[in-house]
């Protein structure tokens, strides 16, 4: 075998295997379920599920990142990933009654004070 040969056949191996390992640690941010997961996927595409949280169960600075409330277009909701508030800003009003499933991009968000919030920025959800 010379070495032309040899090298072609390692570089094939070597593209199936990213090909079949890649996926798999790329999906650590497809069902996002813990709060120590947050920093990893931040700017990412992320899908999360859990429970709603209403207007009075997060802090009163979240109001400052409302869409609507700094002359942007959009909805605000929130949701809960293991204990800690999320802002979801939405293109449309969610009606859902408990829990909560959404599919968008997850990014860190200056309040006030040096206080930071996560937001997800909902490109899909569904009632669960």
């Amino acid at each position: 075998m010379n070495s032309l040969s040899l090298k072609l056949g390692l570089l094939g191996l070597w593209s199936l295997l990213s090909i079949a390992i890649n996926p798999v640690f790329a999906s650590g941010c497809d069902a996002l379920k813990t709060a120590a997961a947050l920093e990893s996927c931040q700017d990412k595409k992320v899908k999360a599920s859990g429970p709603r949280l209403g207007m009075f169960d997060v802090p009163d600075s979240f109001m400052f990142a409302d869409p609507s409330f700094s002359g942007g277009e959009g909805l605000q909701d929130y949701m809960e990933i293991d204990y800690t508030p999320i802002i979801l800003q939405t293109s449309e009003e969610v009606q859902c009654v408990d829990e909560i499933e959404v599919e968008g991009t997850l990014e860190q968000m200056e309040l006030e004070e040096g206080e930071k919030a996560w937001v997800i920025k909902v490109t899909q959800f569904k009632c669960l």
